[in-house]
């Protein structure tokens, strides 16, 4: 009776969880495999695992919008997120008698000998895409609030770093492990073997000398995300994210407790797996040579605005490194402090301060364009509002930045080695320019966004040669003008 009983909160439990994805569909999806034979290789993972005495629970995998998220009231704040970068998260059923997320928003405790193991299908070619578990202490949730210090737990597994057979990561049958116990971590490689995923196995440590793993109420919470940018084909990406569910499986893997009343404690004795060596950024090469240039750009967007006073907005560094970061606990707080905020270590991270922007004025953001100086796999410039929210209001991303600096410097033969972009709230929109809402995109839901205080963020992931983010010292920072009327 005691265990039915468990069950039935169990599933309670997961079913308020899944709620606060606003983003995620439930509406009846396909049952027919992948083209890789998703449904063989689960079967395959879960029979092999059954006979090591694991016990494999079926998580979901979910499209998060965290604009969405804020204005349902699931989240405090959206955090800056990346527009055009739709974010997957794992939603997992809980360990009977655990203590419960606080988190919320798909956070999830992890026993100290168990693992999270997604299996699936990567998307279809795009520019990048990574698998990373974050760690989170403090809640999303609007109830509790900030501070928060959410922080990757590693480098993340990103389209230039997975294990995968054929030349192309894309279209690929691939499985991530999340762990910090050595034995588990063996013991599910075996699995995966026996699911004919061996060579796709990509590894994500927890290591408990950084994390505190365990399901009481004093263990840190873990999130997992899919970061997905610039599909070549939006259709075949739309495609791919509809039918999510056939193409990515989430489980939770621990080895069977004697008795179906204790299932929190560890049965494995302890085997923590150390911290994994980090990716180095850096080449040796920069963009400071194209400083001239740069500077030509800035003064020719000045030059073709004379009814315009000209404002130059310092961009700075954004987010903290993560394990400086955690160290240090530099939390989330906003407006106050951004922390670490998520940031993932494959992406050096820029931003302008908080600024108004009055009426009739306009932003242009100039700069290196990081893809074409062989510096990025992608990057994008980003504008927030609102201060204590980091609201994403508009992204433009390298594809489209690309030749936009011709506007002002044609003339110069190294012109697509940068990039212009404008940014409005006017409805007359020449080439390179984007129009900002001018009605808060919360108000249905009783929400507040201020769209008068704004900020501009840039990033750029992964530097194709160190696959890893650039490194600061190489990079041409990004630059900022405000035009407003004499």
């Amino acid at each position: 009776m005691k265990q039915k009983k468990q069950s039935s909160i169990l599933a309670v439990a997961l079913a308020a969880v899944f709620s606060l994805f606003g983003a995620w569909s439930c509406a009846p999806q396909s049952s027919s495999s992948s083209p890789h034979g998703i449904d063989d290789q689960v079967s395959r993972f879960k029979t092999e695992a059954t006979s090591l005495g694991y016990v494999v629970q079926d998580g979901l995998p979910v499209k998060t919008n965290l604009n969405d998220l804020y204005c349902d009231g699931s989240m405090w704040a959206p955090l800056y997120p990346n527009p055009n970068s739709p974010y997957i998260s794992a939603v997992l059923p809980l360990v009977p008698g655990q203590a419960d997320p606080v988190a919320s928003n798909g956070s999830f405790r992890l026993r100290e000998d168990e693992a999270v193991v997604i299996i699936g299908e990567t998307p279809p070619p795009m520019a990048y895409f990574s698998f990373n578990f974050h760690m989170l202490r403090g809640s999303l949730s609007v109830a509790i609030g900030p501070p928060i210090l959410w922080i990757p737990v590693v480098d993340p597994v990103s389209s230039l770093t997975l294990q995968k057979t054929g030349s192309t990561p894309f279209n690929q049958p691939f499985a991530v492990v999340g762990t910090g116990h050595g034995k588990t971590l063996d013991q599910v490689h075996q699995m995966l073997r026996a699911a004919g995923l061996g060579s796709m196995t990509n590894d994500q440590i927890i290591s408990p000398s950084l994390f505190r793993l365990g399901l009481d109420g004093g263990s840190d919470e873990f999130i997992f995300a899919m970061r997905t940018a610039v599909p070549e084909n939006r259709d075949e990406f739309n495609s791919y994210m509809d039918a999510l569910r056939q193409e990515v499986r989430i489980l939770r893997v621990r080895p069977k407790s004697a008795s179906e009343d204790d299932q929190v404690k560890p049965v494995l004795a302890a085997d923590p797996l150390p911290v994994p060596n980090l990716r180095v950024a850096g080449t040796g090469t920069s963009e400071l040579d194209l400083s001239p240039t740069l500077q030509l750009l800035g003064q020719r967007i000045i030059d073709k605005y004379p009814d315009y006073t000209a404002t130059d907005i310092r961009t700075d560094d954004w987010f903290d490194e993560p394990y400086p970061g955690l160290q240090r606990n530099m939390v989330t707080d906003l407006p106050a402090q951004d922390g670490v905020a998520g940031a993932t270590t494959d992406a050096t991270y820029l931003a302008s301060g908080n600024f108004a922007l009055p009426e009739g004025a306009f932003l242009v953001a100039y700069g290196a364009h990081h893809r074409a100086t062989g510096k990025a796999t992608y990057s994008s410039v980003s504008v927030y509002a609102d201060a204590n929210l980091g609201a994403g209001l508009a992204t433009v991303q390298s594809p489209d930045l690309q030749g936009s600096a011709r506007d002002y410097i044609n003339d110069q033969s190294n012109a697509d080695m940068f990039y212009s972009w404008t940014f409005t709230r006017s409805s007359n929109l020449p080439e390179h320019t984007t129009q900002l809402p001018t009605a808060n995109f919360c108000a249905e839901a009783g929400r507040p966004v201020d769209l008068n205080t704004l900020r501009v963020g840039y990033r750029a992931y992964a530097e194709p040669e160190t696959q890893t983010h650039p490194a600061k010292s190489e990079l041409l920072y990004d630059r900022l003008l405000i035009f407003t009327p004499k």
